[in-house]
Formats: C-alpha cells, sequence, structure tokens
C-alpha cells in the first residue's frame, strides 16, 4: 500500500521562512551585544551629543556614540509592509522611517535596528520591527552589516504604531548600551 505524499500549503512554507528570519534576527542582534560588551563597553556609554543646537528633527544631523544620524524622511501611511506570502500586517500601522547612519569613531560597529525607540505624543514606547524592516530595505543588508569608520549606509526602520497614535519622537542608540540621542518628529 503507497501513501501519496501531501502538497505543503504555501502558509506554512511562509510561516517557516518568518519563524527562520525571527530567530536569525535575534541571533545576530544578541551576537552584536556580546561584541560590544566584550569590547568593555557596559556602563560606560559615551553620553549623547547632538550636532544641533535646538531640538533637532528630520534633516538634522544628531551623534550618539560612535554614530552620526540624519532622518529623512517618516512615512505613517502603510498598514502591511512586503509582498504576496511574505508580507508583514501592522497591528496598528507602520512608521517607516527613512535614515542615514555614518560612523564617525574609528572601529568598525553594527548598526542595531531592535535598539532604536519610538515614542508617541503619550509617552508610548514602540521598538523597531526587525522583519518588517528586512521587507522595507527589500532585502538589502543596510543594517545587518558592519559600518567602518567614515562609512555611511542608508535604510529604513520600521515601528508599528498604535491607530490613533502620532509617532512624535525618536530616540537612535550607536549601541544597545549607549544613552541614545533624541529626534523630533514634529
Amino acid at each position: 500500500m503507497s501513501h501519496a505524499a501531501r502538497p505543503v500549503s504555501p502558509l506554512k512554507v511562509t510561516l517557516a521562512v518568518l519563524v527562520f528570519l525571527g530567530a536569525l534576527i535575534a541571533l545576530f542582534a544578541a551576537g552584536i551585544a556580546a561584541e560590544q560588551y566584550n569590547r568593555g563597553r557596559p556602563g560606560t556609554a559615551s553620553p549623547p551629543t547632538k550636532v544641533v543646537a535646538a531640538a533637532p528633527g528630520p534633516g538634522d544631523a544628531v551623534r550618539d556614540g560612535t554614530f552620526e544620524f540624519v532622518v529623512s524622511r517618516v512615512d505613517c501611511s502603510r498598514t502591511t509592509i512586503g509582498i504576496e506570502h511574505l508580507k508583514r500586517t501592522a497591528a496598528g500601522k507602520f512608521c517607516v522611517v527613512s535614515l542615514s547612519v555614518r560612523n564617525i569613531g574609528e572601529e568598525s560597529q553594527y548598526f542595531v535596528g531592535h535598539a532604536q525607540k519610538g515614542f508617541d505624543a503619550s509617552g508610548a514606547e514602540y521598538t523597531s520591527d526587525e522583519l518588517a524592516g528586512v521587507y522595507a530595505n527589500k532585502g538589502t543588508e543596510a543594517f545587518l552589516q558592519k559600518v567602518d569608520p567614515g562609512e555611511k549606509v542608508t535604510g529604513k526602520l520600521v515601528f508599528d504604531v498604535a491607530k490613533k497614535a502620532k509617532l512624535t519622537s525618536l530616540t537612535l542608540h550607536d549601541s544597545l548600551l549607549s544613552g541614545g540621542v533624541e529626534v523630533t518628529l514634529g
């Protein structure tokens, strides 16, 4: 008696891919944190240094540790990111933040998307949705590789924000352990 092979559903394949990508991102972030910890950085992160005098906003260069950030655009109009079976749907709405990150230090360092925070007017905190960020960056590795001294990378961070909330500020960090620098969004 022979048994016919059952076809695997596209949903199961998509879920397996998403679980794999999520695990890969988590391991990657843990490795970066361990590397930075082993460099003697815990508790000794440099205080944030703002390049501009008044409340910085989009277009202003701000610094935290060895990174200089410039937020160029914020788009909170999307509820899905990705294509067909490989898409992410927001619980609320996605706020896609386009920015550049330049390494102003003397050593290579990873930019960690999970270390970045968004805040709404009520003070609610939102963490970067790294899987949605992979989709928003269309597979480019802008934020998944080391940034060498003097090098500048551009990409997008994605925050899943409550439907009626307005993302009003970001706190950008050069590492999981740094003090961060605030950028006001309006």
